[in-house]
C-alpha cells in the first residue's frame, strides 16, 4: 500500500487536480452553511459586509443568549410547576375543610355568611334595576334603561332569562 499518492507511480499534476477539486466542493459547502447561518443568526446594520469570523462569532454569542433565554425559561416552568402543586394542595385542603362556614366581605364592604358547599344557581337569578335617586333627571333614566336593554341577556330557553343592569344585585327569580 503506498503512503504518499506521488509514491504510487501517480503525476503530480492529477494529485493537485484531486486536491483542488476535494477544496472547491469544500468551499462550496462552506459557502452554503455560511449562508444558512446568516439567516439564522441576527446580523445587524451591514449584514452584507460581515466577515466569515464576524458571522461565527455572532453565531456563538447568539447561541450563549438562546442557551441563557432556555435556562430562564426552563426555571420559569420549574417555578410555575412547584406553584401549581402548592396552590393544588392548598385547593384541596379547603375543599376537604369545605363544610365550615366561611365570614367573607362583598364589594359594598358588609361581611356575608356563606357556606362553602353552597351553589348559586345564577339561572334561577336576575339582575334588577337600581332604585333612581331624586336628583336623576328624566332624560338620565331614559338613558339608563336603554343602556339596561342593550345589556340584557337572553338565553336559549324562554324560561330562564336574565336581565343585567347597573346594580350588579343579584335576587331570586320568581317564575
Amino acid at each position: 500500500m503506498c503512503s504518499s499518492l506521488l509514491s504510487c507511480g501517480q503525476p503530480e499534476y492529477e494529485v493537485k487536480y484531486v486536491v483542488s477539486s476535494t477544496q472547491v466542493g469544500l468551499r462550496a459547502k462552506l459557502r452554503l452553511y455560511l449562508e444558512q447561518l446568516k439567516k439564522l443568526v441576527p446580523l445587524g446594520p451591514d449584514s452584507t459586509r460581515h466577515t466569515t469570523l464576524s458571522l461565527l462569532k455572532r453565531a456563538k454569542m447568539h447561541i450563549k443568549k438562546l442557551e441563557e433565554a432556555d435556562r430562564k425559561a426552563l426555571n420559569m416552568k420549574e417555578q410555575l410547576q412547584r406553584e401549581h402543586r402548592y396552590l393544588k394542595r392548598r385547593l384541596e385542603q379547603l375543599s376537604v375543610s369545605g363544610s365550615v362556614e366561611r365570614v367573607r366581605t362583598d364589594s359594598m364592604g358588609s361581611t356575608i355568611s356563606t357556606d362553602s358547599e353552597q351553589d348559586v344557581d345564577i339561572e334561577g337569578m336576575e339582575f334588577t334595576p337600581v332604585e333612581v335617586d331624586s336628583g336623576d333627571s328624566v332624560s338620565d333614566v331614559e338613558e339608563e334603561e336603554e343602556e339596561e336593554d342593550h345589556y340584557s341577556l337572553q338565553s336559549s330557553s324562554s324560561s330562564d332569562s336574565y336581565t343585567a343592569t347597573h346594580s350588579h344585585r343579584l335576587q331570586p327569580h320568581h317564575c
